[in-house]
């Protein structure tokens, strides 16, 4: 009788387990449901229901994406705050989280760009987001994610710094290059990698470096967008092949 009470109560325990992991996983699709649709934040109010790494992942990678397209001065900086403070979050969870690292990254990166480089270099910034950068490219050298940074990285310090770029950061057109082709290689037929890569490509100045952004923009034209984010990237493409 005592052994089929313990079965009960084992079985009760595993059947809420599995149900209470079944919501988290349909919590997610649901949230990347709205964020597909470009609602960014009925998105993250789903999301942050949940109390795990995923979800904490998603949820700063939105607001760093919703900051960057769709809002401007302190209204963006507020919120790429915020998702900076998930993003830690989650690497304090697992700090062998890849993704994890490249979103605190990513939200310091965008906060980086809205305040200016040359401001962000002062501020120390660019000492923690390759930071990061790095240690997400030595768990998984395969995050595309992870590789169109550390590509920005470089190009946005040498396009501020020039030649002091190297001797202050250690950063380089070459290893700027070098992201990209890694990133074009992993996922060179997305509409987003797409431009990010050409957007950094502009920034080194090279004749051959704006000759392939002007390709890459112009293939990702071609493509039919999948969700709400490719579209607003379309309207930046169209932007920067103007100004190229």
């Amino acid at each position: 009788m005592k052994n089929c009470k313990k079965f009960i109560i084992a079985f009760i325990s595993t059947f809420i387990l599995n149900f209470s992991l079944v919501i988290g996983e349909n919590d997610l699709d649901l949230a990347n449901s709205l964020y597909n649709e470009g609602k960014f934040i009925e998105a993250v109010n789903i999301a942050s229901k949940l109390n795990s790494i995923e979800s904490k992942i998603f949820s700063a990678r939105t607001l760093a994406t919703y900051g960057h397209f769709l809002l401007k001065g302190d209204e963006a900086i507020e919120v790429f705050m915020k998702a900076r403070v998930i993003a830690e979050e989650a690497v304090e969870m697992d700090s062998n989280n890849d993704e994890a690292h490249v979103e605190t990254a990513h939200s310091m990166g965008r906060y980086s760009q809205l305040i200016g480089v040359v401001t962000a270099l002062k501020e120390g910034f660019a000492e923690r987001i390759a930071f990061h950068l790095d240690t997400a490219i030595t768990i998984n050298p395969k995050n595309v994610n992870a590789q169109i940074a550390k590509g920005s990285w470089n190009a946005e310090i040498v396009d501020k710094a020039g030649f002091m770029a190297n001797i202050l950061y250690g950063a380089t057109s070459d290893q700027a290059r070098d992201h990209y082709n890694k990133a074009l290689d992993l996922k060179g037929n997305e509409i987003g990698v797409l431009y990010e890569v050409a957007y950094g490509l502009s920034l080194l100045g090279k004749k051959k470096d704006v000759v392939m952004a002007k390709g890459l923009l112009i293939l990702a034209l071609e493509m039919e967008p999948k969700n709400y984010l490719d579209s607003l990237y379309l309207n930046k493409i169209d932007t920067l092949l103007g100004d190229l």
